[in-house]
């Protein structure tokens, strides 16, 4: 947890951030804008600031007039850091998967599992490997995670998984009903149900297939116990295809970022988004990560994680309510958390 005059500066530093962040992504190379605690000389100052990354710091002479990002906007400082985000899919080549239709089901369906859309993505010209362009056509399976079991809020209790937009729907030729693979065996097990990509979200839902079991828990996380809401400090975890389990502490519920998702999507903005950094030896993310829920101590969703950075220091997540509501679904929990006012009334 931070301290009452951090949450205090934070605090007073938000409407300045949200006024003038526009402005900043804006800014040739810039890709983030945020609030945390300014470093110098690798060492943590105590100073809450406007954090911004741009993909290459640059000395001042080599800047136009107008490209510099200000040292003091209305009178908050701002710290500027070099850090690339990009989506957290990964690929692979089509002859890498290929889908089978089981007689019987031999694959339980649960948090931090594979999944890859079965219709492909382009990434590059048709040619030769000869020639340096991509084979298969330039045609692509995209992998993630599926990160949490969902039901629908209708009488009519339906599985479906979490997962991003960006692993799921991958373009705007998508449509409901779209196959979904498990990368390590190419079966089908799910089908897209509903999306949405928007300024706070990046998220799908997908409907199980009724022949596979289901399990609530997640494994190395454990169970999952409702909806939390992250505040700076907590601590988090994720399971996901790329890095497995890991571990990161949340630095800031304040996250404006500019994605690129490639020519079928083009450039997004998304704000107020979850950044989860850590000091540890493994990485937080990396690519096959997208998709996986963030989880806080007690077992509480706080964010679907959608991105990182290129050296998997620093992931970003959509904070979860904003996800269940877009997706108008409600977390499939193990067990309640017994709340205060619950123990009051037994």
């Amino acid at each position: 947890m931070i301290s009452v005059r951090e949450a205090r500066d934070r605090a007073a530093i938000r409407p300045i951030k949200r006024a003038v962040e526009d402005q900043l992504l804006d800014l040739p190379g810039v890709g983030l804008v945020d609030i945390g605690e300014k470093w110098t000389s690798g060492r943590p100052t105590g100073q809450q600031v406007i954090i911004v990354s741009v993909a290459r710091k640059k000395p001042m002479e080599w800047l136009e007039v107008g490209e510099c990002v200000p040292s003091l906007i209305l009178g908050i400082p701002t710290d500027v850091v070099e850090e690339r985000v990009f989506p957290q899919h990964a690929h692979c080549s089509l002859d890498e998967l290929v889908p089978a239709v089981l007689p019987t089901p031999a694959l339980t369906v649960f948090g931090g599992v594979g999944i890859a859309p079965s219709r492909p993505v382009v990434l590059g010209p048709v040619g030769s490997v000869a020639e340096g362009q991509h084979r298969d056509g330039g045609q692509y399976r995209r992998i993630g995670t599926l990160g949490a079991l969902v039901t629908g809020r209708g009488s009519a209790v339906l599985t479906m998984g979490l997962t991003t937009f960006d692993v799921a729907c991958m373009d705007d030729a998508w449509s409901v009903g779209d196959a979904m693979l498990d990368p390590h065996s190419g079966r089908c097990y799910a089908e897209l149900s509903r999306a949405a990509l928007s300024g706070r979200v990046d998220a799908a839902a997908v409907m199980i297939d009724e022949a596979f079991d289901c399990c609530r828990t997640i494994p190395g996380v454990g169970a999952v116990t409702g909806q939390g809401v992250a505040e700076v400090g907590d601590t988090v975890r994720k399971s996901g295809l790329g890095t497995g389990l890991t571990r990161g502490s949340v630095a800031s519920t304040d996250a404006t970022l500019r994605i690129d998702h490639g020519d079928a999507l083009g450039v997004r903005t998304r704000r107020e988004q979850l950044r989860v950094v850590t000091t540890r030896e493994k990485p937080f993310t990396g690519a096959g990560d997208a998709g996986a829920v963030v989880v806080d101590g007690e077992g509480g969703v706080v964010g679907l994680h959608t991105a990182g950075s290129a050296d998997g220091r620093t992931g970003f997540a959509c904070p979860i309510a904003d996800v269940l509501a877009e997706l108008d679904v409600k977390l499939a929990v193990t067990f309640r958390r017994l709340r205060p006012h619950d123990q009051q009334t037994r």
